[in-house]
């Protein structure tokens, strides 16, 4: 009996080592394979499974992994299930639809390029960190309140309590603050390890299906960490500690003595590995702009701390800073730009920083703005 147990697991463990396969290479890599159905124009995406994926992140590890699926173009997209293993197996499908085109059945093979082309999938790893002790300690005491304190009304109570509808509201809104409070806590636990695309390649659809299907055989892509979004021109410049995305804009008055030059905040993009190196702090982050004139601060904005991430927005209404100056004095006014976080002993950390004047490596887009007055200059800042 023991014999027939000790092979059952052999097989189990060579249908698992078939089914992850994979390229043969150590580094983190996602495995999938399409089916087309040519005359519906429906695509299915087997997410077969990943391998390779790392487990710690900072002082934090993984409890589990999922994976995004979207189309381009297409506005569809899906996510797997949540699985445990950092050589996870999904096997799950997911079905989208082709658009649309104007496709002349000359040859199958070249209706079937044509159906395909401009076409590509993406698929996104996120891995879901365990919840701290802290963060279960707080949640067992927020529970063990919440229960001491509620009580459960009776139905007669419900109708004879004046204010009712309003305490239907207010607990409607409760709910709904507290659902947003735990979708926040959810994307606060995620991690983007990285993305893998692929371009539709129709001589790959060989495999014969059933019911009309034609499909592909398993392809094995590399997860690679997702780019900051810079253009070719600046890329040469791009360091590891992130990028800020800024519009700067100068406005001359007619008498030149209420010039004003602002500064806005759009953006922020980095590397996994630095959001993983901002973890190790763990401590929330902010950003600061400063514009100075003659080395003296004047005005600034500062945004409000968020969590390490790959990449932020802010609302361009809000995270701008202006300063009005003479126009003799400009060649005294510069930018001041830092990231930084607070630590749990008080401590600050400067995580990067970059400035902007004549003089610095973005002095074209400064001296560009400050002769076209009025026009916005949007541009790339690096992180020094």
């Amino acid at each position: 009996m023991a014999f027939s147990i000790n092979k059952f697991k052999n097989i189990l463990n060579i249908n698992k080592d078939s089914q992850l396969t994979g390229s043969g290479s150590l580094d983190p890599e996602i495995g999938f394979k399409l089916a087309l159905h040519p005359v519906n124009k429906n695509l299915y995406v087997t997410v077969i499974g990943a391998r390779h994926l790392p487990s710690l992140f900072g002082l934090s590890r993984a409890h589990g992994y999922l994976v995004k699926v979207k189309m381009f173009p297409g506005d569809n997209k899906y996510e797997t299930t949540l699985q445990e293993s950092s050589w996870p197996i999904w096997n799950e499908d997911f079905k989208f639809q082709l658009k649309e085109k104007d496709v002349k059945k000359a040859t199958d093979k070249i209706y079937l390029q044509n159906l395909v082309a401009g076409h590509f999938i993406s698929l996104t790893i996120y891995a879901v960190l365990e919840p701290t002790k802290a963060d279960v300690d707080r949640r067992k005491s927020a529970t063990t309140l919440v229960s001491k304190t509620s009580k459960p009304m009776t139905e007669d109570e419900q109708k004879t309590k004046p204010g009712n509808l309003f305490g239907k509201t207010f607990n409607s809104f409760k709910s709904t603050r507290t659902e947003a409070i735990a979708q926040k806590s959810i994307l606060e636990k995620r991690r983007t390890l990285g993305a893998a695309t692929w371009n539709f390649d129709s001589k790959l659809f060989q495999n014969d299906l059933k019911n009309g299907l034609i499909g592909t055989p398993d392809i094995w892509r590399p997860i690679n960490a997702i780019a900051s979004g810079l253009s070719a021109a600046d890329s040469r410049r791009e360091n590891k500690k992130g990028q800020l995305e800024v519009t700067l804009l100068y406005t001359a008055s007619e008498d030149g003595l209420n010039d004003t030059v602002q500064l806005t905040v759009n953006r922020l993009r980095c590397l996994v590995q630095t959001m993983h190196e901002q973890e190790q702090y763990k401590a929330p982050l902010y950003l600061k702009a400063t514009i100075l004139e003659a080395n003296k601060a004047e005005c600034y904005w500062k945004s409000d701390r968020f969590v390490p991430t790959i990449s932020a927005r802010w609302d361009p209404k809000s995270a701008t800073v202006k300063l009005t100056v003479f126009k003799a004095s400009l060649n005294k006014v510069s930018i001041y730009i830092s990231l930084g976080c607070k630590t749990k002993m008080a401590k600050k950390e400067m995580l990067g920083k970059a400035h902007i004047d004549e003089k610095s490596p973005y002095s074209d887009s400064w001296s560009e703005c400050l002769r076209q007055p009025g026009t916005p200059k949007t541009f790339w800042v690096n992180f020094e």
